[in-house]
């Protein structure tokens, strides 16, 4: 975006003043004589006529405002958020940073760049303002100690999980920086407190929790396990080597007698699967039911995985019987339930807020660089 012929606070370029040094500063004093030239009085009638013409680029070093794309309220939301998060999808993508690629993608999705920038509006920027103008109301606040503290510990999670210094490559995957993702965090804990007090208690009911378990319950396949870790590489084996002596499949009774067996729970759930490391998870699913892994080193020790139960299901929209599913993913779906149940009702309740607002969306400016040539579209 072109900016202005000088910008307050330089000296540096040549043609134009700064702001700061304006006639009657001490910086330039300028005294006012017959002998001015018509030459200097000529320029001046020139700029005076222009200046209008360039309001878009800034005249005489004032920057050009903000281009706005819609106001909540009478707040402000300005374009270039807008065109941030478009551009980042596409940055995501390395088939849609073509403008061929992109032209296709609006195409088969039925939208164009405008519509595109409604829907980005209507569903991330406007809702996220109204959220803010709705927590200000009701004096919910998020200190910078609170938020400090759940990145911290996003952060050590992550880099535990994929090393030191992997946090900004981790931030970077899902299209984010430090300061985008600090601001995303920080929308995510108004809402979930406002909602909280908006939103009573939701209580999924059976047919529900059956729709739910119908549509999701495939991806909770996998398998529970336990472990037991031991001081060497032989122990483990020779542990390894009695139990698989007395037979192929063992119970987890005859496991628990191997030493101190903990329960790692199912490679499936989100609550126990961040737990484990990539290697654990991979050995248990390589195991049957009732059998034992070989020794191998997790985290430093060397340790015997005992695999207790398994769950599958058919994909998605196929029939599944509540009463086969294990209490620990069934406890998993009902919370799913729950938490699709409650996104509807603070959905409806924001809507209704929304209709209830002073909401103007602008139209679109030239020249955003997700607005692709129509000939790309025919």
């Amino acid at each position: 975006m072109a900016r202005g012929h000088c910008r307050a606070r330089s000296t540096q370029n040549r043609g134009c003043k700064s702001r700061r040094f304006q006639c009657g500063s001490r910086d330039c004093r300028v005294t006012h004589t017959r002998s001015i030239s018509r030459s200097v009085l000529a320029l001046v009638a020139l700029a005076l006529v222009l200046c209008p013409l360039f309001m878009l680029t800034g005249c005489f070093g004032m920057k050009q405002p903000p281009q706005i794309a819609a106001h909540v309220n009478g707040v402000a939301i300005p374009e270039d958020k807008v065109t941030e998060f478009i551009e980042g999808f596409r940055s995501k993508n390395a088939q849609y940073e073509t403008d061929s690629g992109w032209a296709e993608f609006l195409k088969s999705n039925g939208y164009t760049s405008e519509t595109l920038r409604t829907y980005v509006l209507n569903t991330v920027f406007i809702p996220q303002e109204l959220i803010r103008q709705e927590c200000a109301k009701l004096g919910i606040q998020i200190g910078d100690t609170e938020l400090d503290e759940v990145i911290k510990q996003e952060k050590s999670y992550y880099e535990q999980r994929y090393g030191e210094n992997s946090w900004d490559s981790v931030l970077a995957s899902y299209g984010y920086d430090e300061e985008s993702w600090r601001e995303n965090e920080l929308n995510r804990l108004l809402e979930e407190q406002l909602r909280s007090m908006v939103i009573d208690a939701v209580t999924p009911t059976e047919a529900e929790i059956q729709a739910q378990a119908n549509e999701s319950a495939s991806m909770y396949n996998g398998k529970d396990s336990y472990y037991i870790q031991f001081a060497s590489q032989q122990e483990a084996q020779a542990a390894r080597d009695r139990i698989a002596a007395s037979s192929e499949r063992v119970t987890l009774g005859e496991f628990e007698r191997l030493g101190n067996a903990v329960h790692a729970g199912w490679n499936s759930l989100p609550s126990t699967r961040d737990a484990m490391s990539v290697e654990y998870i991979q050995a248990v699913g390589a195991l049957d039911v009732d059998t034992v892994s070989e020794p191998i080193m997790i985290d430093g020790n060397w340790t015997l995985i005992f695999c207790d139960a398994a769950f599958n299901v058919g994909a998605g929209g196929e029939s599944v019987v509540l009463r086969t599913i294990p209490p620990d993913i069934y406890e998993q779906i009902v919370a799913d339930a729950t938490e699709i149940k409650a996104d509807q009702l603070f959905n409806e309740w924001l809507q209704k807020l929304a209709a209830e607002s002073d909401i103007t969306i602008e139209p679109m400016p030239a020249g955003l660089p997700y607005n692709v040539s129509s000939t790309y579209l025919e």
